[in-house]
């Protein structure tokens, strides 16, 4: 009895019929999958004393409740209404007052800043970056109110006894993209760098800066927290979801391995995912030697003295690391030294500054 082919080569130029004819691919890892929402369509969660996260499953807002009322920090348009649905929760719950007094701007981007014109009480006091002023006065969104109080690089801010620390270290995925520490809650929130539990989108999640993209996760771990509020997707993030994306990006800086054991992947996490079962318990394929030549191999060219070089089908990669492919190298410094993402190595599972 044969058993039919669902891999994606078999259905190459085809077009499935109906979904039973789509190929099989590896479920959602758990390390992926966000909290479920209720019937509004968010989900609400306490990050840390007074600090809440608010998600719709794909973007993320948080609030701070203080004896002043409540600081928002973002306003996706995605979410919308809910966000003031669970402000109104939280308020109610712990009896105290759901105004929305302070709204900080990560930066100016309309899908985390398109429902601050929600929040539109006369004193309501708007601050962000002054160059998230001078973008959002440029784009003349009524969406979006540019901040009436703006800072240059750093800024502390304490709003009904809670401290809120705002910093600019540079352009990454937009020239204003803000780090917003709260150190007395154990968190940082840096939008559209780490997507907790996911790659990034194309492009770097678009940023308009890859240096500072690249060099950003550096920035962030240099900082004292435990909660990650990336923006998007459904979950808070941890440290090892910003030190995993960061090996990702950086790729040769993979935590000191005893000689011979370069097949050793350092994160745990990856472990999870690999770990993770597949249809009818089946497990995800073991990586093969790399001198072994399968179906479907094709040759590329030959090389001097006689040596071939083949290509293979792409597939999931076992237990073994990505090994070193060739680079397209310009004239003049790798981009790594010119951004100093040489001084940084991991230990212990997380990126910090070498000696």
């Amino acid at each position: 009895m044969s058993t039919a082919d669902t891999t994606t080569e078999a259905f190459a130029g085809t077009r499935p019929s109906d979904a039973a004819d789509l190929p099989d691919y590896a479920p959602i890892p758990n390390s992926a999958r966000g909290p479920a929402l209720n019937e509004q369509g968010y989900h609400v969660e306490l990050v840390e004393r007074n600090l809440y996260a608010v998600t719709d499953g794909t973007y993320q807002s948080a609030f701070l409740t203080t004896s002043e009322g409540v600081v928002l920090l973002d306003a996706p348009p995605t979410i919308g209404h809910n966000i003031r649905r669970a402000v109104d929760e939280i308020a109610s719950a712990n009896g105290l007052s759901n105004k929305v007094t302070h709204l900080i701007y990560s930066h100016h981007h309309a899908d985390h800043a398109g429902a601050a014109s929600l929040f539109d009480d006369k004193d309501i006091v708007r601050i962000g970056h002054e160059e998230t002023r001078r973008l959002l006065l440029r784009d003349n969104d009524p969406a979006r109110p540019a901040p009436e109080e703006t800072f240059q690089d750093k800024r502390s801010l304490t709003i009904g006894g809670e401290r809120i620390d705002l910093a600019w270290l540079g352009s990454n995925h937009s020239p204003d993209n803000t780090y917003i520490h709260l150190p007395d809650h154990d968190a940082l929130m840096l939008v559209d760098i780490v997507n907790p539990g996911w790659a990034p989108i194309y492009v770097a999640n678009l940023s308009e800066d890859i240096p500072g993209y690249i060099e950003a996760p550096a920035k962030a771990m240099a900082y004292t927290w435990t909660h990650f509020l990336g923006g998007h997707m459904g979950r808070v993030g941890t440290r090892a979801d910003v030190s995993l994306h960061a090996s990702g990006v950086h790729g040769r800086h993979r935590r000191r391995r005893p000689q011979g054991d370069r097949h050793t992947r350092p994160h745990a996490v990856l472990h999870e995912i690999r770990r993770e079962l597949v249809g009818g318990g089946a497990r995800l394929p073991r990586r093969r030697h790399r001198g072994h030549r399968r179906a479907g191999h094709r040759e590329v060219h030959r090389q001097d003295g006689g040596r071939r070089r083949v290509h293979g089908q792409h597939r999931v990669l076992g237990d073994g690391v990505d090994p070193p492919r060739p680079r397209l190298r310009q004239p003049g410094a790798p981009v790594s030294e010119l951004q100093g993402i040489a001084r940084f190595e991991f230990r212990d599972g997380q990126l910090e500054e070498r000696p």
